[in-house]
């Protein structure tokens, strides 16, 4: 459970403290604005996640699974004490929980299993390739309003996408997942205000290499 806390940390530090709102980056929407807005405490919020690629003997399984979080009270209004259940009885995973946070940990949930996964397809070490997330957060990454539908009814929503590996120095030996692009939705008329988080990577001819997603479930919370 350290690795959680210790990449929400580091990627803390993307965002300037003390921003005003109309200045608000990339990484301050995602780790350092308030989540619980619509969650208040009792409910539960259900990701939907899916892992696919063509290539399982190079990349590892394709499979779906959901995370649940459960919230309950925190020492203040704007915080949560979350429990965790990260995937169903065969893949469950050890997470949380996380006592008095005001952001959703799911982020950090998505982002953790994901570059476990990665560093060991690329048998890299997994501190470089979180620093590189949180460089393409700092400074490549692209924040556009949006509109989605939820429940039936039209939301506003921030897209932030990234693509952080694309001129890294070391591309050549990522096997094609250079092309990563990591795309968050986001809106505070969503109960925990993340609406999907996706990690994409597809070949110079367009075909799909690997794609995870993790999908906010409404009509399951």
């Amino acid at each position: 459970m350290r690795q959680f806390h210790r990449i929400a940390a580091v990627l803390l530090l993307l965002s300037g403290a003390g921003a005003l709102a109309q200045e608000r980056q990339p990484a301050d929407l995602l780790f350092e604005t308030p989540h619980w807005q619509t969650a208040v405490a009792g409910t539960e919020l259900v990701y939907h996640y899916q892992r696919s690629t063509p290539i399982e003997p190079a990349l590892g399984p394709s499979f779906d699974d959901r995370i649940r979080l459960t919230l309950e009270a925190g020492a203040s209004d704007a915080k949560r004490t979350v429990k965790v259940q990260m995937f169903s009885d065969g893949r469950r995973l050890p997470a949380g929980p996380f006592e008095d946070v005001e952001g959703n940990p799911v982020i950090v949930l998505f982002l953790e299993h994901h570059l476990i996964d990665l560093a060991k397809i690329l048998k890299a070490n997994p501190r470089y390739l979180k620093n590189a997330i949180r460089a393409g957060l700092r400074e490549k990454a692209v924040m556009t309003p949006e509109t989605a539908t939820v429940r039936g009814r039209s939301v506003e929503v921030t897209r932030i996408e990234t693509r952080p590996f694309l001129d890294d120095s070391h591309k050549d030996r990522m096997r094609g997942l250079e092309s990563l692009t990591y795309t968050f939705v986001t809106s505070d008329q969503v109960p925990g205000a993340i609406l999907s988080i996706e990690a994409r990577a597809t070949a110079a001819d367009g075909a799909e290499l690997l794609r995870e997603t993790l999908t906010y479930e409404p009509s399951s919370s």
